[in-house]
Order: structure tokens, then sequence, then C-alpha cells
């Protein structure tokens, strides 16, 4: 493994950063863009490629370098908020229905991964007549909070990340959630 010609702190890159140092915004990107594909692999959206989460990531990642203030948290902790904000932005864009029409897609699964009926037409139709009758309880019978939490919480997010996301506490994600389960059951 080739030896950083920058062996700084992430505060200290950040710093180089603002004195027009590209390669040391390189190698912030460099140090996260782990942190940032293991967050990318935890989402499955129809009509994102995977890698394309890996850049919503990095937009974020980016955003984090460029309004970072020194003092008022770690790097680490403010990019890792930056990074998964970009990418639920883009989970919820992708699954708002107003990018690309879900019904062409199957369901999720409990793990959160797309399936798609293997071959058969006639199976192909049912799935999504199943994710369109799903969508449409979603739709009339959840809030837009509820519809948040439960889009976010099937990407595989805990409760303290949905909470930080949502700006709300982890009790009224638990108690979004458990409404969800209500209303999808009755509905």
């Amino acid at each position: 493994m080739p030896v950083s010609k920058y062996p700084y702190s992430d505060e200290q890159l950040i710093a180089l950063v603002r004195q027009k140092d590209d390669g040391a915004a390189t190698e912030l990107v460099t140090r996260y863009l782990p942190l940032v594909r293991k967050r990318a692999s935890g989402y499955f959206l129809p009509g994102m490629e995977a890698e394309d989460i890996v850049q919503e990531g990095l937009l974020g990642l980016l955003k984090a370098i460029r309004l970072y203030q020194p003092g008022k948290s770690e790097f680490a902790a403010f990019a890792s908020l930056c990074i998964s904000s970009s990418m639920a932005d883009a989970a919820r864009s992708a699954l708002s229905g107003k990018s690309i029409p879900l019904r062409d897609y199957a369901s999720l699964s409990e793990e959160g991964t797309i399936l798609l009926p293997a071959g058969d037409p006639a199976q192909q139709v049912m799935a999504r007549e199943q994710l369109a009758e799903l969508e449409r309880k979603i739709r009339t019978s959840l809030s837009v909070f509820e519809q948040q939490v439960l889009r976010l919480y099937l990407t595989g997010r805990s409760y303290a990340e949905i909470s930080r996301l949502l700006l709300t506490t982890p009790k009224a994600v638990d108690n979004a959630l458990q409404r969800v389960r209500r209303k999808l059951r009755s509905a």
C-alpha cells in the first residue's frame, strides 16, 4: 500500500483544501470512499445502479468538505452525516415515483433487495400488481412522515440513523413504524 503524501488529520486536510490544495481533497475522498461504498451497499433502489448511489454518497462527502466548520464537530461525524443524508435524499427521490414509475419493478424482500420474478411473464404481472397494491396502501394509509420512516427503514437504517436523517427522536421513529405496521395490516 503506497504511503500517502498527506499524513495529516482530516481537519488538517480540510485546511489544505481551503488553501486550494487539490491533492488534499483527493486524499479525503480516498480516505472516505470505503465508508461511502459500505453505506451504498445497503441501498437497493429501482432504477439506480449501485455506482449511482456511490456517486450520491461522494456528492455528500464533497458537500461535507465544502461546508465543514472546525470546532463544531469532528469531520468524520459531519462527513458521515452528509454522506448518509445525500444517499437518503437520492433514495427518497427514487422512491417518490416522480422520476421512475415503480410499477415497472417487483417488490422488495424483507432484506430490502429487489425481487424480480424469473422469466415467467404471468409472475411478473402478478408481482407488479402486488407492488402497485402495496404502493397504493402506502400512499393512501400512511402520512408523509410514516412513508419517509418506512423507506429509510427498508434500506437498512437503524432507528438512530433514521431519527438523525429526519431530525426527530428514535422514539418517534419507533412509534411511526408501529403505526405503519398497524395501518398496512388493516388496509
